[in-house]
Parts: C-alpha cells; structure tokens; sequence
C-alpha cells in the first residue's frame, strides 16, 4: 500500500499575524455593510398590528431646529391612533419638549387621557430605558415606535434589548425621511457602536409580566 506523506504547514508567528489581520479587515468591512442593509431594509417596515402604546421618540437636535421632524412624528402618531393601532400615545423627551408634543397632539384632537409625556433624555437609549421601566411597571409588554425610517434600526434593536415587543411604523412624510447619506451614516455609526458597545451593558427591564 502507498502511503502519501503530507508535509504539514508551519503556523508561523508571521503566518497567523496575517491571517488575523485578513479576519479583522473582513469584518470591518462587513459590520459597517450590513449596519446599512438593516437601516435601509428596516426603513421600508410598516408594522400596524395592535399594540399597547404607540411611542413617539423625541427627535436629536444634532442640526437645525427639531421641530418640524417632531410634527411629522406627532402626526403619524395621531393617524396611529386614529387607526385603532394602540389605546394611548407616549411622548419622550426632556420636560419641555414632552410636554409641548402632548399639546399638540392634544390640539390635533386626541382625547388628553389617552396622551402621556414620559420626560426622559434627548438619546435613543435614555429615552427607551425609561419608556420600558414605566411599561414594566404598568405591565406592558408591546408597543409601536414612532420615528423617522433610518432611525427605525436602531430604534428597535434599543427597544428590543430592553424587553420591549417594538413593531416599527415610521413616519412616512417630513424633513427626517430621506435615506440621505448622511442620515445614513450616522445611524451607522450609532448602530454599530450600539451593538459593539452598548447592548453588552443593556438590562432586559421587561421579562415576562403575563403571569
């Protein structure tokens, strides 16, 4: 019988230092493409299944005035409700602003009672964390967020992290709807950072209130 002698491969220090350089460029130019992939896939989301809230995300004031990307969230909001989506509407943000986004939809001609204003900070994060310790505490499990298609990613996967059931219907009008590229790579980078940093710290503030 003939045998067949493989020479084996020397795994040298050099050898392997390149392999691990090859792996690390592979990933960091996959991660970035498929943060983008969700962005833009998740933006096109439309979930209105019945849920126990409707919340609306205060939006961040990197450029400009806030305002009118806040109108078109509180309008897609009220439309929501309108639509029987979900018994009540929750507005975030710092005090102020909570509670200039109640008024309006107050105005808008949703009943006060079924308008709350969770004052909580200007980021995705702080926003959801408060959100899901008052749902907790009123042993609410799902809920719809409301806000602009590229920030929808990232919005869900926060939402997610913390417990919460989160469908997606973002708005579909309004200055925060372009899939601009520099929306775009913000919300990369966010999202990145949110699932290389941030999840691993993340509590999962709502388990199981069913029972």
């Amino acid at each position: 019988m003939a045998l067949t002698l493989v020479a084996a491969v020397p795994r040298t220090p050099r050898g392997l230092l390149a392999a691990a350089s090859t792996v690390l460029v592979c990933l960091a130019l996959l991660l970035p493409i498929g943060a983008v992939c969700q962005i833009v896939l998740t933006s096109q989301l439309d979930d209105r299944s019945s849920t126990q809230a409707i919340v609306v995300l205060d939006p961040a004031r990197y450029w400009g005035d806030p305002a009118p990307v806040l109108s078109a969230r509180l309008k897609h909001a009220a439309e929501l409700y309108a639509a029987g989506t979900a018994p009540v509407i929750v507005v975030t943000g710092p005090a102020r602003s909570a509670k200039a986004a109640r008024e309006q939809l107050i105005a808008s001609g949703v009943p006060a009672a079924d308008v709350v204003a969770f004052t909580t900070g200007a980021d995705t994060v702080g926003a959801l964390q408060v959100v899901a310790t008052i749902m907790r505490d009123l042993r609410w499990e799902s809920a719809t967020l409301v806000t602009d298609p590229p920030h929808a990613a990232r919005a869900q996967a926060t939402a997610a992290g913390f417990g919460i059931d989160a469908h997606l219907s973002p708005t579909e009008s309004g200055p925060g709807t372009a899939l601009t590229s520099e929306y775009v790579g913000r919300e990369t980078a966010a999202l990145l950072r949110f699932y290389l940093l941030t999840r691993w710290d993340q509590p999962q503030i709502i388990t199981n209130t069913t029972g």
